[in-house]
């Protein structure tokens, strides 16, 4: 129904795109919805967005040692791994990220519901986890208890 919809917006004289991922997609990816009724809260809705990130190739003498963990992005803010500071203590000198980074780490989607996912980190005694788009861009991390 949508692109009958966006052909009578557009009859109207409005500006109009068909957005034909669907509105799955466009949740993932935490982009904004309006609701007559209010939402339950939403991963985007507590997620921290400055996550300090690296490259693949950046030596592991760039890092910041006093966060407990980067996450490793391309050019793209594409995820490709993780790496935590503690994982520098077993690297050889002059290595670099990804020779030392957790590939693929767990992600989940921007629209996952916030309790629920909070509850599952929780029980699995799991400190956080990355939110990305669908596309595997980095949004940034749910902390498994909330900060305030």
């Amino acid at each position: 129904m949508s692109p009958r919809a966006a052909w009578r917006l557009e009859r109207l004289g409005y500006e109009v795109s068909d957005y034909t991922a669907g509105k799955a997609d466009w949740l993932a990816a935490g982009l904004g919805t309006v609701r007559a009724e209010p939402a339950p809260p939403r991963a985007i809705d507590a997620i921290e967005r400055d996550v300090p990130t690296c490259s693949p190739d950046a030596p592991l003498t760039e890092l910041d040692g006093r966060v407990s963990f980067h996450v490793v992005v391309n050019e793209q803010r594409i995820v490709l791994g993780r790496i935590r500071i503690s994982d520098l203590e077993r690297a050889a000198s002059g290595a670099t990220v990804e020779q030392v980074m957790e590939p693929g780490p767990a992600t989940i989607r921007a629209d996952a519901d916030l309790e629920q996912t909070r509850d599952r980190l929780r029980r699995r005694r799991v400190p956080d986890i990355l939110v990305t788009t669908p596309e595997g861009e980095l949004l940034g991390v749910l902390a498994a208890t909330d900060p305030g």
